[in-house]
């Protein structure tokens, strides 16, 4: 399982909880999460609609996350497919907007 990365009283601290269940798929942890299975540690632009709908609830709000950079690596080429570069664009635009946090 990977550790949640974060800063508690100004130092960075590496938590690696008790896994019962490990789910690769973001959405899918979202799910398991609001069916009551465990914690997760996402994106709040992943959960932000539930939590405002109170489905889920925000826990351990005194420790703030370490910025985590996201890499696209596409195949050196003079061209992108039009699909690789929508959704690099994509990226991009959504980064340049916030919703990536």
């Amino acid at each position: 399982p990977l550790a949640w990365i974060v800063h508690e009283d100004g130092q960075v601290r590496k938590i690696t909880p008790t896994v019962t269940h490990q789910i690769s798929d973001g959405e899918a942890m979202v799910n398991a999460t609001v069916a009551g299975l465990g914690l997760c540690q996402v994106p709040i632009s992943m959960v932000r609609d539930r939590l405002c709908r109170n489905e889920l609830e925000a826990v351990m709000t005194d420790l703030s996350t370490v910025p985590v950079e996201v890499n696209a690596v596409w195949p050196r080429r003079a061209h992108l497919t039009p699909r690789v570069r929508h959704v690099v664009d994509r990226l991009v635009s959504e980064a340049a907007r916030g919703a990536l946090s």
